[in-house]
């Protein structure tokens, strides 16, 4: 699994598998809807950096580009 603390969700769906199933999730708690993922930076991941992809779902926490995250 690539680190994509930092990157846009769009580059991180891009980077994986089309079959990974990968959900993203607002960071700051306040549910936003992530439309424009080139809008959205990466937080957190499960699973991290480093860990090998078997097939297992993929989760990203993000906020929008200019916004801290949490």
């Amino acid at each position: 699994m690539p680190n994509f603390h930092g990157k846009s969700v769009k580059a991180a769906r891009q980077a994986l598998d089309s079959s990974t199933s990968i959900t993203v999730t607002d960071a700051t708690g306040a549910s936003r809807w992530v439309l424009m993922e080139s809008n959205w930076q990466v937080c957190t991941q499960k699973p991290a950096a480093g860990v090998r992809l078997n097939g297992q779902p993929v989760s990203l926490d993000a906020v929008k580009f200019g916004e801290d995250c949490p």
